[in-house]
């Protein structure tokens, strides 16, 4: 949902309505009424078979059909819009987005390119793509473009599954932590010291509220987490990944949303290095970098060592990838135009990412 340019125009938008439990999509059937009994249910393969049946299960007396659309690789205009016509040739009233951020985000594409309202229905605590207003389009074989497609409004309804994400592999979580944390020191960075809008010191206080919840029962979490516990740990950390830092998403400025954390990812991603980790952990990474830029080592130093408890990779080196990597090296010109940094706060430039990821690396 593209913000005005005037912010202090803009109307706040609310996150939209979830539920959370282990009874959670109990709720689906009554979010759709307004809208038929046909839905088109976009997933990927392991989250169909986690939460495809407890879902029909939940609508079956309702007489509502769900034609499932599986999932695979990445998100992209071509997948969304081809889905966006499935659900135009099936009637369908409602598009359902089922599993991680990537199917989430097709899900959300393909309802806005056909006009339809979309729930979201996350079987993983990775990402906020379940309760933001745009979606992360890829484009294979490009390197530096903007990926973001921005929609009219966020989901209808979230609906959170708790026992489903208390089943999936811990990592997720851990990833959504690193994310939701990146989330905090992006916003604060875009923002630096301008005199801000009602609605930028709500979504930047609502960040810094979730970096300190997670801060605080991240590592309890994430143990419960990996004993399959839907403890209230577990629950509060799952909301804050997904609700609160997509609330961030939906209050603050678009240029707000995104810093040199999610640059480097985006100029970086298709190394078969960092290919091999989730989006959160190597954000996480990049906003230790972030911090170096900025000056911020004391901070930087806290949470490495609050990163490090969660086995989330802190350096280049934990990525898999040498500081003097040609690759690397190549690459960076392409983190700094990188839309997530259109707006830093003062100009940076290759000398000056180069010294912050050199302070990254040797924290300490």
């Amino acid at each position: 949902m593209k913000k005005l340019s005037n912010p202090q125009a803009c109307l706040t938008c609310a996150h939209p309505p979830f539920t959370v439990g282990s009874m959670a999509y109990s709720g689906v059937g009554d979010a759709m009424r307004p809208y038929g009994k046909k839905a088109l249910l976009i997933g990927g393969d392991r989250a169909l078979a986690a939460g495809f049946y407890p879902l029909q299960e939940a609508v079956a007396s309702q007489g509502i059909t769900l034609s499932v659309r599986p999932f695979s690789g990445e998100a992209t205009m071509e997948t969304a819009q081809e889905a966006a016509e499935a659900a135009r040739v099936l009637e369908a009233g409602v598009i359902l987005g089922m599993g991680g951020g990537r199917a989430i985000d097709t899900a959300k594409a393909a309802a806005h390119y056909a006009a339809k309202p979309v729930i979201t229905l996350p079987t993983i605590p990775a990402t906020c793509a379940a309760a933001t207003a745009l979606s992360v389009l890829h484009h294979p074989g490009l390197t530096a473009y903007d990926p973001f497609l921005f929609l009219d409004a966020p989901p209808l309804h979230v609906f959170i599954h708790t026992g489903i994400l208390a089943a999936s592999p811990a990592m997720y979580l851990r990833a959504g932590i690193g994310d939701s944390l990146t989330k905090h020191v992006e916003a604060a960075y875009k923002a630096g010291d301008e005199a801000l809008g009602y609605n930028d010191r709500l979504g930047l206080a609502v960040a810094r509220m979730g970096y300190e919840a997670l801060m605080a029962v991240g590592e309890a979490a994430l143990d419960d987490a990996k004993r399959g516990l839907d403890s209230a740990a577990f629950r509060l950390a799952c909301q804050m990944c997904i609700i609160n830092t997509g609330l961030v998403s939906l209050l603050v400025q678009d240029r707000f949303n995104g810093g040199l954390a999610h640059a480097l990812y985006y100029a970086l991603h298709e190394l078969p290095e960092v290919a091999r980790h989730l989006h959160g952990d190597v954000v996480a990474w990049g906003s230790l970098v972030q911090l170096c830029l900025e000056g911020k080592e004391d901070q930087a130093l806290l949470l490495r060592d609050f990163l490090g408890r969660l086995d989330i990779p802190c350096t280049l080196q934990g990525l898999g990838i040498a500081l003097d990597d040609a690759r690397l090296l190549a690459l960076l010109p392409d983190a700094l135009s990188q839309q997530d940094m259109a707006d830093a706060p003062g100009k940076v430039d290759e000398a000056m990412l180069r010294r912050a990821l050199i302070k990254a690396e040797t924290l300490g």
